[in-house]
């Protein structure tokens, strides 16, 4: 496991559907089983929302905030179009007050792309058909 918040997580999804994580331990769950049960978590299991304050939402979450920013997007163009310039206040995503950062690029300079990451579902699916990482 990554640390131990993603362990307890995992832990918790398991214990809902009756599978004791330490039997992995035991000797009672198999890796393979580990692995394809993790693959096939639901969206919102609570180790997803470990990955950060977006990871984990439902389907449907996701639809709203890109519904929200298509309408943001067609206001600032019309507001453009009768000569108004909308702050960066009214383009800014409701959920940055929320994460305390801005899920938009920067413009111009910024970090280098970091090193290449696999999601834990990832890494599942992999294992589980004996792929490698």
């Amino acid at each position: 496991m990554g640390d131990e918040t993603t362990a307890a997580a995992l832990e918790v999804d398991f214990l809902a559907y009756g599978v004791d994580l330490l039997d992995l331990y035991r000797g009672r769950l198999s890796f393979r089983r580990v692995c394809a049960l993790v693959e096939h978590l639901p969206d919102d299991a609570a180790v997803w929302r470990t990955a950060g304050p977006q990871a984990g939402w439902p389907r449907t979450d996701y639809l709203l905030v890109a519904l929200e920013r298509r309408v943001t997007l067609l206001w600032a163009t019309v507001a453009a179009a009768f000569g108004h310039n909308p702050t960066e206040q009214q383009l800014a995503s409701p959920l940055d007050a929320l994460t305390g950062h801005s899920d938009r690029p920067a413009v111009s300079g910024g970090d280098p792309p970091g090193p290449e990451t696999k999601s834990l579902r990832e890494m599942a699916r992999m294992m589980h058909n004996g792929q490698e990482f």
